[in-house]
Order: C-alpha cells, then sequence, then structure tokens
C-alpha cells in the first residue's frame, strides 16, 4: 500500500543511504517524528536507541540489528528504537568506530601479553578476508573484542544523548499540540463579528 511504484536499484539504495535525496536535516526530523510516536517510555526508547548505537562499534555488520534488538528485549527497551539507533552505523561512521575498535582490542590484547596481528597494509576486503581466515585469533579476535569493550564503554553516554533528544521532541510535540488546542479553542470561543 504505501511501498514504492518504482523499485530502486541497488546503486540508487547505496546513494540513498550515503547521502539522502530528502537532505540531512529532513532526514533528521522524520526520524525524531517516528521515535516522538513509539508508545513506550522516553527512557525505553534511549535505551534501545543505546543498545542500536553501542553495537555498530562491532565490526560485525551483519548481526547488529539482530544484537540490538536481542539486547533491548532483554532489557524491556523499545525493539524498534534500537533498531533505528543502528543508524549510527553507517558508511560515514565505520571507518572510525571500526579503527577505534581495533586499536583498543590491539592495546588491550598487548596489555595482557595475548598475540595481536597488525592490519594488512593493503585494506581490501579480500586481504582482510585472508588475514582473518589464516590467522583469527590475531587479527579478528582483539577487533572484536575491541568493539564489544567500546560499546560497553559509550552505551551510558549514547543513552544520555538519546534520552535528552527524546524528551525534548516529546515536549515540542506537546507544546504543538497545545498549541493547536488553544488555537482551536480560541476559534471556538470567539463571539461571531457583526
Amino acid at each position: 500500500m504505501f511501498g514504492r511504484k518504482i523499485k530502486r536499484t541497488l546503486a540508487q539504495n547505496i546513494r540513498e543511504a550515503l547521502w539522502p535525496s530528502m537532505g540531512w536535516k529532513r532526514t533528521f526530523r522524520y526520524v525524531q517524528h517516528r521515535l516522538v510516536r513509539i508508545k513506550d517510555t522516553t527512557s525505553a526508547i534511549a535505551r534501545g536507541m543505546a543498545f542500536g548505537a553501542a553495537v555498530s562499534f562491532a565490526p560485525v555488520p551483519g548481526t547488529h540489528i539482530f544484537t540490538a534488538a536481542i539486547l533491548s528485549w532483554a532489557t524491556r527497551s523499545s525493539v524498534l528504537a534500537s533498531v533505528v539507533g543502528t543508524l549510527v552505523g553507517n558508511p560515514w561512521t565505520f571507518p572510525i568506530m571500526w579503527w577505534s575498535a581495533y586499536k583498543l582490542g590491539d592495546w588491550v590484547f598487548y596489555a595482557l601479553g595475548l598475540p595481536v596481528r597488525e592490519m594488512p597494509e593493503k585494506f581490501e576486503f579480500g586481504e582482510l578476508m585472508h588475514e582473518i581466515k589464516t590467522d583469527p585469533l590475531g587479527l579478528f579476535v582483539p577487533w572484536v573484542s575491541g568493539g564489544f569493550i567500546l560499546a560497553f564503554l559509550s552505551w551510558p553516554i549514547f543513552y544520555l544523548i538519546f534520552y535528552r533528544i527524546v524528551r525534548q521532541a516529546r515536549l515540542r510535540q506537546k507544546q504543538w499540540k497545545m498549541h493547536r488546542l488553544h488555537k482551536v479553542g480560541r476559534k471556538l470561543t470567539e463571539p461571531p463579528k457583526a
């Protein structure tokens, strides 16, 4: 019913993910309106979004939504908000998040005296997959460990940020509704013009 008449191609979907056609400001407002309409407490929405954002540090992109949804469900947070929270991890932020995860994992493993393999100089997908297949403990395990450590450390920060955003958006929505209600009330109670 509300689907597109003409389906987007893969290239169009990728372009839309990197740079939304409606613009970043309008996209952010749209997401904010959708969050405000979720029937849950402000705290539950913020917790769900924080789970979604935090798991984006883990360099396993196919599992972000699933992991965030499971964590949200287990803590009685908003599962829908957790899916929205995973948007924090996107093609613009993944390089920074994953590099930080690798560096932290590298440092932790080095401090514990465990073997760590250096990231390949040619950062191509094939080279990376070869490194992971030949020596997963040396490269991938520290990287994932660093991602989960960063997820754990960043969750409270994301929670505070999202709690404030959702609370302010709900207050603005409430003020807007009251303003409209007063406007309609004034129209109804005004004496007719002679």
